[in-house]
C-alpha cells in the first residue's frame, strides 16, 4: 500500500504544463483581440461600401451600416470617428482593391497582346466591382471633395499608368503602334469605354430597348473595346490621320 496521501497521488498523476510560452504555443489574448478587431473593421467597411454605393454620401445612414455589419453605432464611431471618415475609408478601400488588381496584371512580351489583355483586365474589374463605379460616380458629384483629403490615395501611384506607358512605348519602338498618341489618351480611352458602359447601363438599356448587362452583350462589348483601342493605335490609323501635303500655288505667267 502506498504511503502517499490521496492529494499527493492526484498531484503526481496530473500532467505537467508545457513550458512553451503562450505566444509560441497558440494565439495570445492580445492576438485574438487584434484578430477580432480586424474582422469587425472588415465587416463595417464591407457594409459601408454597400450603403454608400446604394445611397451616396448624403443618403447613407450609420444605423443601417451598423445593422448590416452586425454591430452597434458606437463601434463605427470608435473605429472611424464620424461618417465622413468612414466614407473616406470606403474610397481608400475600393482604390486599394483596384490597385491590387492592377499590380497582379502580368504584362506579356508582345505589346499588342499586352494591350488587348490590359483592356480586358480593366473591363473585368469594372464589371465585377459595380460598387466601385457607383461610389466613384457619387464622389464626382461631390467634385472629388473627400478623395482630395485622402493622403493614401493622392500619394499612391497607379500601376495602370505605368503599364499603359510601357506597352505603348514598346509597341511604338517596334512599329506596332502609332507614334502620335499619348499614354494619357490611351489610358482615358480604356477607362472610359469600360466605366461608361457600367455606370450608364440602366438609362442606356431603357432607351436602347435591350438589356446591356446580358452575358452576350457584355461579352460582345468586351471584345469591341479591345478592337477600338487597338485600331486607334494601329500605324495605319496614323497614316490616315496625317494631313495631305499641300500643293504649291501655281505661278502666274507674266503678261
Amino acid at each position: 500500500m502506498s504511503d502517499r496521501s490521496p492529494t499527493t497521488r492526484r498531484a503526481a498523476a496530473r500532467p505537467e504544463r508545457s513550458a512553451v510560452p503562450p505566444s509560441e504555443g497558440g494565439p495570445t489574448r492580445r492576438g485574438a483581440q487584434r484578430e477580432r478587431s480586424e474582422q469587425m473593421e472588415a465587416r463595417i467597411l464591407a457594409a459601408a461600401i454597400e450603403e454608400f454605393s446604394e445611397y451616396g454620401f448624403a443618403g447613407a445612414r450609420i444605423e443601417r451600416i451598423s445593422q448590416r455589419a452586425g454591430t452597434v453605432d458606437r463601434m463605427l464611431y470608435y473605429y472611424y470617428g464620424n461618417k465622413e471618415r468612414l466614407y473616406q475609408a470606403v474610397l481608400e478601400k475600393i482604390y486599394a482593391d483596384m490597385i491590387g488588381e492592377q499590380r497582379a496584371f502580368v504584362t506579356p512580351d508582345d505589346p499588342v497582346e499586352g494591350m488587348r489583355r490590359l483592356v480586358q483586365h480593366s473591363w473585368d474589374h469594372y464589371e465585377s466591382h459595380p460598387h466601385l463605379v457607383r461610389v466613384l460616380m457619387n464622389e464626382n458629384l461631390l467634385r472629388g471633395k473627400h478623395i482630395r483629403q485622402s493622403q493614401q490615395v493622392t500619394r499612391t501611384s497607379f500601376p495602370l499608368v505605368e503599364t499603359v506607358t510601357s506597352l505603348l512605348e514598346a509597341g511604338q519602338a517596334q512599329g506596332l503602334f502609332r507614334r502620335d498618341v499619348s499614354a494619357e489618351h490611351v489610358l482615358m480611352t480604356i477607362m472610359s469605354l469600360g466605366f461608361f458602359y457600367i455606370s450608364n447601363q440602366h438609362t442606356c438599356s431603357t432607351w436602347m430597348g435591350s438589356d446591356l448587362m446580358s452575358p452576350a452583350r457584355r461579352k460582345a462589348w468586351r471584345e469591341h473595346i479591345c478592337e477600338v483601342v487597338l485600331s486607334s493605335l494601329s500605324p495605319v490609323a496614323e497614316k490616315d490621320a496625317a494631313p495631305a501635303p499641300r500643293k504649291a500655288p501655281a505661278r502666274r505667267r507674266a503678261s
